[in-house]
């Protein structure tokens, strides 16, 4: 037998299980997961449960499951109950032929930085060819951030490769920043957890966002409790807003923001959802950016 049982499947049996330990009435309504467990015993002529309501509700046999375990293991070298909750790819790898039940991702400790200072930017031009930005990942378990002065997040991949460009159009002193991506599914994890550690450490320090000017580029930079926003400036928003870049979509998080959004960033909001327009990071080149603090 050489099919594998997905990670739903065996996280589904060990949830049965030990619920079946303390209640023999438990039931799944898991039905897709079910009918995944159930093809998969039929190679290996066990029998694990019944439908109590067909396709709708099934119950598990504990001793049909020690049954799956135990056949599992001898043709997969696997223990389907394995927690890989605590492993990278490389870990799981000694424990299953499918290293990628790892929970631990290889970036979830990378985040995206972009650098501009000249002496990196010079070496890299010795070393490679001229660039005005140089991207690198950092790892943020060996990361000293205390003599950063502030961290600025961007939201959109082409917005932060093109950060040296947005840099000069900035207003004020950034001193001394480090700016990183806000992160899609290979980013995010590690951006999250540098942003809860700066909060914790350096808790007087700004983290600054730079994104699109919409209600969810807001809300972002709420729910991270971003203590400034970076965007064009007011006069300039209020000429240039776009009714295209107010998504309809995102219409239900107004009575959110205007709840929770900090006083200061109200009229920001208010200008908006009175002109029910937006505009995107991609339109605010060569344009004068400015700091909108929180407090």
């Amino acid at each position: 037998m050489t099919d594998a049982l997905t990670p739903k499947a065996k996280a589904l049996l060990k949830e049965q299980y030990f619920a079946l330990m303390y209640d023999d009435s438990a039931f799944t309504q898991k039905v897709a997961t079910v009918k995944q467990i159930t093809t998969w015993c039929e190679q290996a002529y066990i029998e694990p449960g019944h439908w109590l309501v067909m396709d709708k509700r099934y119950r598990f046999h504990r001793d049909a499951i020690e049954a799956i375990r135990d056949a599992y293991q001898m043709s997969m070298g696997e223990d389907i109950f394995t927690d890989f909750s605590q492993d990278t790819h490389q870990s799981a790898a000694q424990k299953s032929a499918d290293e990628k039940q790892g929970s631990i991702k290889p970036t979830h400790h990378l985040i995206l930085c972009a650098l501009t200072q000249p002496s990196i930017i010079d070496r890299f031009k010795q070393d490679f060819y001229p660039s005005q930005q140089v991207n690198i990942e950092l790892d943020i378990r060996a990361l000293d951030v205390s003599g950063y002065d502030a961290l600025l997040m961007i939201e959109n991949r082409d917005s932060f490769n093109d950060w040296h460009v947005f840099s000069a159009q900035v207003k004020s002193d950034l001193q001394k920043v480090l700016v990183f991506y806000r992160g899609d599914s290979h980013y995010s994890v590690a951006a999250s957890h540098l942003l809860q550690q700066w909060r914790k450490d350096h808790s007087a320090k700004p983290v600054i966002y730079f994104g699109d000017f919409d209600l969810m580029g807001v809300r972002i930079a709420v729910g991270g409790q971003c203590t400034h926003l970076l965007l064009p400036t007011y006069a300039y928003l209020d000429a240039n807003l776009v009714p295209q870049h107010f998504p309809v979509e995102q219409e239900k998080l107004l009575a959110g923001l205007r709840r929770d959004c900090p006083s200061s960033w109200q009229s920001l909001i208010g200008l908006m959802a009175c002109k029910r327009a937006g505009l995107r990071q991609q339109k605010m080149y060569r344009v004068p950016l400015a700091l909108y603090p929180a407090q």
